[in-house]
């Protein structure tokens, strides 16, 4: 127990390590004084270019993911088989990792959106439910070009898949599968409210489509 602890533990703090404004300050500025002030790779790619945002948007997955694969093949694998306890432990892992990211512990606890790390944090949880929220990011942005819009849908089509393949694969939604889910909401609201100033822009019309990008 006290071993897990201390890994949910390390996971918050490497969910806080900031990459795009590590990205920022290398290049002599902070993010958070340019484009829309945020940390994470889509603004990186706005203010620094594709050579920054693209390894930003990279580390940042690998932050959500390596961690949360960890656990998962520490508690056994098979994330449908664990029962409430094994879920706990991985559900307080991906949790710690995405409150680090939109809450970092270096910036004074404000951080980027949580895109990129829940991202890394599902494919590692579970290939079906990460392929299904990609799948949805990637359609959405070809029809819209919204990276904001593309960043909620996809919370959608996380919260769809989770539901089939932890509830509706065998009939049965049992407590794990409810921890499991309970979360995946928790994430999806947490990143809805990260947006709240992207909503108010695609309300009013003045969201910008995709991002202008520095070569």
């Amino acid at each position: 127990m006290v071993e897990n602890c201390l890994y949910i533990l390390a996971a918050y703090l490497i969910g806080s390590v900031p990459f795009g404004y590590i990205a920022g300050r290398i290049n002599g500025i902070d993010l958070r004084e340019h484009g829309s002030h945020n940390i994470g790779a889509t603004n990186t790619v706005r203010v620094l270019g594709k050579r920054w945002g693209v390894p930003v948007f990279i580390l940042d997955f690998l932050k959500g993911f390596v961690p949360l694969l960890l656990m998962k093949y520490h508690l056994g694998d098979d994330v449908t088989q664990f029962d409430a306890g094994q879920m706990g432990w991985l559900v307080g892992t991906l949790f710690a990792l995405v409150l680090g990211h939109t809450f970092t512990c270096f910036l004074r606890f404000k951080g980027g959106k949580g895109v990129a790390t829940t991202a890394g944090c599902l494919v590692a949880l579970s290939p079906s439910i990460g392929m299904w929220a990609v799948l949805a990011w990637v359609v959405c942005m070809i029809l819209t070009r919204y990276v904001s819009l593309s960043s909620m849908v996809a919370g959608v089509a996380m919260m769809l898949a989770a539901v089939r393949l932890f509830w509706y694969q065998d009939g049965v939604c049992s407590v794990a599968d409810m921890m499991v889910l309970g979360l995946l909401f928790l994430v999806f609201v947490l990143v809805v409210v990260k947006h709240r100033s992207n909503i108010v822009r695609l309300c009013k019309g003045t969201e910008p489509r995709a991002f202008s990008s520095k070569k």
